[in-house]
Protein backbone atom coordinates (compact mmCIF):
# COMPACT_ATOMS: atom_id res chain seq x y z
CA UNK A 1 0.00 0.00 0.00
CA UNK A 2 1.00 3.49 -0.83
CA UNK A 3 2.39 5.31 2.28
CA UNK A 4 -0.60 6.94 3.59
CA UNK A 5 1.21 10.45 4.73
CA UNK A 6 2.23 10.91 1.58
CA UNK A 7 -0.97 10.68 -0.62
CA UNK A 8 -2.03 14.16 0.21
CA UNK A 9 1.02 14.82 -1.97
CA UNK A 10 0.29 13.17 -4.97
CA UNK A 11 -2.85 14.89 -5.60
CA UNK A 12 -1.41 18.88 -5.78
CA UNK A 13 -4.84 19.99 -6.20
CA UNK A 14 -6.68 18.62 -3.25
CA UNK A 15 -9.11 20.99 -1.66
CA UNK A 16 -8.48 23.64 -4.67
CA UNK A 17 -11.72 25.69 -5.01
CA UNK A 18 -12.34 24.81 -0.83
CA UNK A 19 -12.71 27.59 1.63
CA UNK A 20 -9.46 29.36 2.50
CA UNK A 21 -10.19 27.75 6.12
CA UNK A 22 -10.51 24.48 4.80
CA UNK A 23 -7.78 24.43 2.53
CA UNK A 24 -5.75 25.72 5.48
CA UNK A 25 -7.29 22.84 7.73
CA UNK A 26 -5.98 20.26 5.09
CA UNK A 27 -2.17 21.56 4.21
CA UNK A 28 -1.63 20.79 8.29
CA UNK A 29 -3.30 17.79 8.38
CA UNK A 30 -6.39 19.06 10.06
CA UNK A 31 -8.53 16.70 8.48
CA UNK A 32 -11.14 16.71 11.36
CA UNK A 33 -11.65 19.97 11.59
CA UNK A 34 -11.74 20.05 7.76
CA UNK A 35 -14.19 17.26 7.65
CA UNK A 36 -16.58 19.64 10.71
CA UNK A 37 -16.47 22.74 8.37
CA UNK A 38 -17.26 20.41 4.99
CA UNK A 39 -20.26 18.35 6.77
CA UNK A 40 -21.58 21.72 7.98
CA UNK A 41 -21.90 23.04 4.29
CA UNK A 42 -23.63 19.13 3.37
CA UNK A 43 -25.81 19.32 5.77
CA UNK A 44 -27.09 22.97 4.45
CA UNK A 45 -28.37 20.74 1.85
CA UNK A 46 -28.71 23.73 -1.00
CA UNK A 47 -27.35 21.68 -4.09
CA UNK A 48 -24.40 23.38 -6.08
CA UNK A 49 -20.94 24.12 -7.05
CA UNK A 50 -20.43 24.99 -3.14
CA UNK A 51 -22.41 21.65 -2.29
CA UNK A 52 -20.54 20.09 -4.50
CA UNK A 53 -16.98 21.15 -3.63
CA UNK A 54 -17.68 20.11 -0.01
CA UNK A 55 -18.26 16.49 -1.07
CA UNK A 56 -15.30 16.20 -3.39
CA UNK A 57 -12.98 17.90 -0.98
CA UNK A 58 -14.39 15.76 1.73
CA UNK A 59 -13.60 12.71 -0.44
CA UNK A 60 -10.08 14.15 -0.48
CA UNK A 61 -9.85 14.27 3.71
CA UNK A 62 -11.02 10.93 3.94
CA UNK A 63 -8.18 9.77 1.09
CA UNK A 64 -5.83 11.05 3.25
CA UNK A 65 -6.32 9.77 6.27
CA UNK A 66 -6.67 6.14 4.60
CA UNK A 67 -10.23 5.73 5.15
CA UNK A 68 -11.32 4.35 1.51
CA UNK A 69 -14.86 3.11 2.07
CA UNK A 70 -15.59 6.60 3.43
CA UNK A 71 -14.20 8.52 0.70
CA UNK A 72 -16.36 6.24 -1.38
CA UNK A 73 -19.19 7.57 0.25
CA UNK A 74 -18.10 11.44 -0.20
CA UNK A 75 -17.91 10.48 -3.99
CA UNK A 76 -21.42 9.04 -3.83
CA UNK A 77 -22.33 13.06 -3.11
CA UNK A 78 -21.71 14.18 -6.05
CA UNK A 79 -23.79 15.34 -8.82
CA UNK A 80 -23.59 13.44 -12.38
CA UNK A 81 -21.79 16.96 -13.70
CA UNK A 82 -18.92 16.78 -11.27
CA UNK A 83 -17.96 12.93 -11.84
CA UNK A 84 -16.02 14.15 -14.75
CA UNK A 85 -13.41 16.48 -13.23
CA UNK A 86 -9.52 14.96 -12.46
CA UNK A 87 -9.40 14.98 -8.84
CA UNK A 88 -12.97 12.90 -8.50
CA UNK A 89 -11.16 10.27 -10.65
CA UNK A 90 -8.44 10.03 -8.85
CA UNK A 91 -10.18 10.14 -5.43
CA UNK A 92 -12.51 6.87 -7.43
CA UNK A 93 -8.73 5.48 -8.40
CA UNK A 94 -7.82 5.46 -5.14
CA UNK A 95 -10.92 3.34 -3.73
CA UNK A 96 -10.68 1.16 -6.79
CA UNK A 97 -7.34 -0.11 -5.59
CA UNK A 98 -8.33 -0.37 -1.78
CA UNK A 99 -11.08 -2.96 -3.07
CA UNK A 100 -8.31 -4.92 -5.24
CA UNK A 101 -10.00 -3.12 -8.26
CA UNK A 102 -6.35 -2.59 -9.99
CA UNK A 103 -7.25 -3.19 -13.35
CA UNK A 104 -9.92 -0.49 -13.12
CA UNK A 105 -7.85 1.88 -11.23
CA UNK A 106 -5.26 1.54 -13.47
CA UNK A 107 -8.29 2.42 -16.55
CA UNK A 108 -9.39 5.82 -14.47
CA UNK A 109 -5.90 6.86 -14.19
CA UNK A 110 -5.27 6.33 -17.73
CA UNK A 111 -7.68 8.63 -18.49
CA UNK A 112 -7.37 11.15 -16.12
CA UNK A 113 -7.92 14.52 -17.80
CA UNK A 114 -4.89 17.02 -17.49
CA UNK A 115 -2.72 13.81 -16.78
CA UNK A 116 0.03 15.64 -17.70
CA UNK A 117 -0.05 18.20 -14.98
CA UNK A 118 -0.75 16.07 -12.43
CA UNK A 119 2.88 13.88 -11.93
CA UNK A 120 1.10 12.31 -8.82
CA UNK A 121 -1.32 10.50 -11.09
CA UNK A 122 1.46 9.14 -13.06
CA UNK A 123 3.52 7.58 -9.98
CA UNK A 124 0.20 5.90 -8.81
CA UNK A 125 -0.47 4.48 -12.25
CA UNK A 126 3.58 3.33 -12.30
CA UNK A 127 2.82 1.75 -8.59
CA UNK A 128 -0.57 -0.16 -9.86
CA UNK A 129 1.63 -1.31 -13.00
CA UNK A 130 4.67 -2.19 -10.73
CA UNK A 131 2.69 -4.07 -8.64
CA UNK A 132 1.02 -6.22 -11.48
CA UNK A 133 4.10 -7.34 -12.68
CA UNK A 134 4.26 -5.24 -15.72
CA UNK A 135 8.02 -3.80 -14.92
CA UNK A 136 8.55 -2.03 -18.14
CA UNK A 137 5.54 -0.10 -18.24
CA UNK A 138 6.39 0.84 -14.30
CA UNK A 139 9.64 1.86 -15.74
CA UNK A 140 9.09 3.89 -18.41
CA UNK A 141 6.78 6.02 -16.43
CA UNK A 142 8.84 6.75 -13.51
CA UNK A 143 11.59 7.41 -16.18
CA UNK A 144 9.40 9.96 -17.88
CA UNK A 145 8.73 11.67 -14.36
CA UNK A 146 12.43 11.68 -13.50
CA UNK A 147 13.15 13.70 -16.67
CA UNK A 148 10.69 16.45 -15.41
CA UNK A 149 12.08 16.41 -12.30
CA UNK A 150 9.02 14.85 -10.79
CA UNK A 151 10.39 11.78 -9.24
CA UNK A 152 10.60 11.64 -4.98
CA UNK A 153 12.31 9.04 -2.56
CA UNK A 154 9.41 6.52 -3.10
CA UNK A 155 9.35 7.19 -6.85
CA UNK A 156 13.33 6.31 -7.27
CA UNK A 157 13.14 3.34 -5.27
CA UNK A 158 9.94 2.09 -7.37
CA UNK A 159 12.10 3.05 -10.47
CA UNK A 160 15.40 1.18 -9.27
CA UNK A 161 13.17 -1.69 -8.73
CA UNK A 162 11.60 -1.83 -11.87
CA UNK A 163 15.11 -1.65 -13.43
CA UNK A 164 16.39 -4.51 -11.60
CA UNK A 165 13.24 -6.81 -12.51
CA UNK A 166 13.82 -5.76 -15.99
CA UNK A 167 17.52 -7.12 -15.62
CA UNK A 168 19.03 -3.34 -16.41
CA UNK A 169 21.44 -3.48 -12.97
CA UNK A 170 23.88 -0.71 -14.58
CA UNK A 171 21.21 1.74 -14.67
CA UNK A 172 19.42 0.45 -10.95
CA UNK A 173 23.49 0.56 -9.81
CA UNK A 174 23.67 4.43 -11.27
CA UNK A 175 20.12 5.64 -10.20
CA UNK A 176 20.82 4.02 -6.74
CA UNK A 177 24.11 5.49 -5.89
CA UNK A 178 22.68 9.02 -6.95
CA UNK A 179 20.28 8.44 -4.24
CA UNK A 180 22.46 7.40 -1.75
CA UNK A 181 23.87 10.32 -2.01
CA UNK A 182 20.96 11.69 0.43
CA UNK A 183 19.22 9.04 1.43
CA UNK A 184 21.80 6.25 2.64
CA UNK A 185 18.59 4.43 4.08
CA UNK A 186 18.29 0.22 4.52
CA UNK A 187 16.12 -0.03 1.32
CA UNK A 188 18.09 1.70 -0.84
CA UNK A 189 21.59 -0.14 0.40
CA UNK A 190 19.35 -3.44 0.14
CA UNK A 191 18.64 -2.65 -3.62
CA UNK A 192 22.19 -1.48 -4.53
CA UNK A 193 23.44 -4.93 -3.12
CA UNK A 194 21.09 -6.48 -5.55
CA UNK A 195 21.89 -4.71 -8.36
CA UNK A 196 25.71 -5.46 -7.56
CA UNK A 197 24.96 -9.32 -7.42
CA UNK A 198 23.19 -8.81 -10.64
CA UNK A 199 26.85 -7.59 -11.61
CA UNK A 200 28.50 -10.29 -10.43
CA UNK A 201 30.22 -8.20 -7.32
CA UNK A 202 29.18 -10.36 -4.46
CA UNK A 203 31.79 -9.29 -1.95
CA UNK A 204 30.78 -5.14 -2.37
CA UNK A 205 27.08 -6.59 -2.39
CA UNK A 206 27.87 -7.98 0.54
CA UNK A 207 28.67 -4.26 1.80
CA UNK A 208 25.52 -2.79 0.90
CA UNK A 209 23.34 -5.94 2.61
CA UNK A 210 24.95 -5.16 6.22
CA UNK A 211 24.70 -1.69 5.80
CA UNK A 212 21.25 -2.46 5.15
CA UNK A 213 21.11 -4.78 8.83
CA UNK A 214 23.10 -2.70 10.65
CA UNK A 215 20.13 -0.09 10.47
CA UNK A 216 17.13 -2.41 10.20
CA UNK A 217 18.30 -5.82 11.79
CA UNK A 218 15.18 -7.02 10.87
CA UNK A 219 15.06 -6.63 7.23
CA UNK A 220 14.42 -10.06 5.94
CA UNK A 221 15.26 -9.21 2.19
CA UNK A 222 18.87 -8.22 2.96
CA UNK A 223 19.40 -10.96 5.57
CA UNK A 224 18.75 -13.96 2.81
CA UNK A 225 20.48 -11.66 -0.13
CA UNK A 226 23.82 -11.35 2.59
CA UNK A 227 24.04 -15.21 2.64
CA UNK A 228 23.43 -15.39 -1.15
CA UNK A 229 26.40 -12.67 -1.87
CA UNK A 230 28.62 -14.54 0.81
CA UNK A 231 28.22 -17.80 -0.48
CA UNK A 232 29.38 -16.49 -3.88
CA UNK A 233 32.09 -15.23 -2.36
CA UNK A 234 32.97 -18.39 -0.93
CA UNK A 235 32.84 -17.55 2.50
CA UNK A 236 31.41 -20.95 3.43
CA UNK A 237 30.99 -20.23 7.07
CA UNK A 238 30.06 -16.64 7.22
CA UNK A 239 26.75 -17.24 4.35
CA UNK A 240 25.82 -20.39 7.04
CA UNK A 241 25.78 -17.58 9.85
CA UNK A 242 23.64 -15.49 7.75
CA UNK A 243 21.45 -18.29 6.34
CA UNK A 244 20.66 -18.96 10.18
CA UNK A 245 19.89 -15.25 10.92
CA UNK A 246 17.72 -15.71 8.13
CA UNK A 247 15.80 -18.33 8.85
CA UNK A 248 15.77 -16.86 12.54
CA UNK A 249 13.73 -13.87 10.94
CA UNK A 250 11.28 -15.58 9.01
CA UNK A 251 10.13 -17.47 11.97
CA UNK A 252 9.64 -13.91 13.34
CA UNK A 253 8.14 -12.83 10.46
CA UNK A 254 5.48 -16.19 9.94
CA UNK A 255 4.63 -14.96 13.89
CA UNK A 256 3.66 -11.35 13.07
CA UNK A 257 1.96 -11.92 10.03
CA UNK A 258 -0.40 -14.61 12.21
CA UNK A 259 -1.02 -11.98 14.73
CA UNK A 260 -1.62 -8.98 12.05
CA UNK A 261 -3.71 -11.91 9.99
CA UNK A 262 -6.13 -12.04 13.46
CA UNK A 263 -5.82 -8.71 14.20
CA UNK A 264 -7.34 -7.52 10.73
CA UNK A 265 -9.83 -10.35 11.53
CA UNK A 266 -11.26 -9.01 14.77
CA UNK A 267 -11.37 -5.23 12.71
CA UNK A 268 -13.36 -6.76 10.01
CA UNK A 269 -15.88 -8.65 12.59
CA UNK A 270 -16.22 -5.80 14.87
CA UNK A 271 -15.62 -2.77 12.69
CA UNK A 272 -17.36 -0.57 15.48
CA UNK A 273 -15.04 -1.69 18.32
CA UNK A 274 -12.43 1.31 18.82
CA UNK A 275 -9.84 -1.47 20.82
CA UNK A 276 -10.01 -3.25 17.77
CA UNK A 277 -8.51 -1.06 15.48
CA UNK A 278 -6.19 0.75 18.44
CA UNK A 279 -4.83 -3.01 19.36
CA UNK A 280 -4.29 -3.65 15.49
CA UNK A 281 -2.63 -0.04 14.99
CA UNK A 282 -0.26 -0.43 17.96
CA UNK A 283 0.84 -3.59 16.76
CA UNK A 284 1.55 -2.07 13.37
CA UNK A 285 3.30 0.44 15.30
CA UNK A 286 5.60 -2.02 17.40
CA UNK A 287 6.52 -3.61 13.62
CA UNK A 288 7.70 -0.62 11.89
CA UNK A 289 4.25 -0.57 9.88
CA UNK A 290 3.69 3.07 10.65
CA UNK A 291 1.69 3.65 7.50
CA UNK A 292 -0.81 0.91 8.73
CA UNK A 293 -1.17 2.23 12.44
CA UNK A 294 -2.02 6.08 10.78
CA UNK A 295 -4.53 4.38 9.09
CA UNK A 296 -5.78 1.93 12.29
CA UNK A 297 -5.88 5.19 14.45
CA UNK A 298 -7.99 7.54 12.62
CA UNK A 299 -10.42 4.45 11.93
CA UNK A 300 -10.71 4.32 15.87
CA UNK A 301 -10.51 8.31 16.38
CA UNK A 302 -13.83 8.40 13.38
CA UNK A 303 -15.53 5.86 16.15
CA UNK A 304 -14.61 7.81 19.42
CA UNK A 305 -13.00 11.09 18.77
CA UNK A 306 -12.50 11.47 22.51
CA UNK A 307 -9.97 7.98 22.37
CA UNK A 308 -6.94 9.55 24.01
CA UNK A 309 -5.15 6.16 23.55
CA UNK A 310 -6.04 7.05 19.95
CA UNK A 311 -4.69 10.37 19.57
CA UNK A 312 -1.48 9.42 20.87
CA UNK A 313 -1.16 5.91 18.68
CA UNK A 314 -1.66 8.53 15.31
CA UNK A 315 0.80 11.05 16.66
CA UNK A 316 3.20 8.12 17.07
CA UNK A 317 2.53 6.71 14.16
CA UNK A 318 2.45 10.32 11.82
CA UNK A 319 6.19 10.42 13.93
CA UNK A 320 7.39 7.49 12.83
CA UNK A 321 6.53 8.69 9.17
CA UNK A 322 8.20 11.50 9.10
CA UNK A 323 5.15 13.45 9.24
CA UNK A 324 6.57 15.61 12.12
CA UNK A 325 4.06 18.73 11.82
CA UNK A 326 0.85 16.97 11.57
CA UNK A 327 2.50 14.41 14.47
CA UNK A 328 2.63 17.63 16.93
CA UNK A 329 -0.52 18.76 16.11
CA UNK A 330 -1.67 15.33 17.23
CA UNK A 331 0.15 15.32 20.34
CA UNK A 332 -1.14 18.89 21.08
CA UNK A 333 -4.49 17.43 20.73
CA UNK A 334 -3.91 14.77 23.32
CA UNK A 335 -2.96 17.29 25.77
CA UNK A 336 -5.54 19.43 25.22
CA UNK A 337 -8.28 16.22 25.98
CA UNK A 338 -5.70 15.18 28.68
CA UNK A 339 -3.44 17.85 30.52
CA UNK A 340 -1.44 15.78 32.75
CA UNK A 341 -0.69 13.07 30.32
CA UNK A 342 3.42 12.72 30.74
CA UNK A 343 4.41 10.93 27.57
CA UNK A 344 2.21 12.58 25.43
CA UNK A 345 4.16 15.87 26.63
CA UNK A 346 7.44 14.57 26.87
CA UNK A 347 7.38 12.95 23.17
CA UNK A 348 5.98 16.30 21.88
CA UNK A 349 9.08 18.26 23.74
CA UNK A 350 11.39 15.70 22.17
CA UNK A 351 9.89 16.41 18.80
CA UNK A 352 10.41 19.62 18.59
CA UNK A 353 13.53 19.51 19.97
CA UNK A 354 14.89 16.98 17.21
CA UNK A 355 12.33 18.41 14.49
CA UNK A 356 11.34 21.65 15.09
CA UNK A 357 12.88 22.89 11.32
CA UNK A 358 11.27 20.12 9.31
Amino acid sequence: MLAIVTLAGLFSFAGQGAPVDTQALMRTGDYEAAISTLEKTLKAGSKGRGYEEAALTLAECYLSMGLFTRAGEALELLAPRARESSRRSYVLAEVLASRGKTSEAEKVLAALPGKEDFPGATFRLSVLAFERGDYKKAEALLAALAETGSLDYYGEIYRARSLLALDRATEASAALASLGKNHATPEVCYLAGRSLLLLRKPGLAAEQFRLALAVNSDYLEAAFSLARSLGQEGDKAGAAAAMKKFKALQQVEKTRTRKANLLSQRCRREPGDTAAWLDAGEFYLSTGDADQAVSHSWQALVIDPGSVRGRLLLARALRNAGAYAQSALHYRKAITQSPGNQPAVSELRELIRKHARK
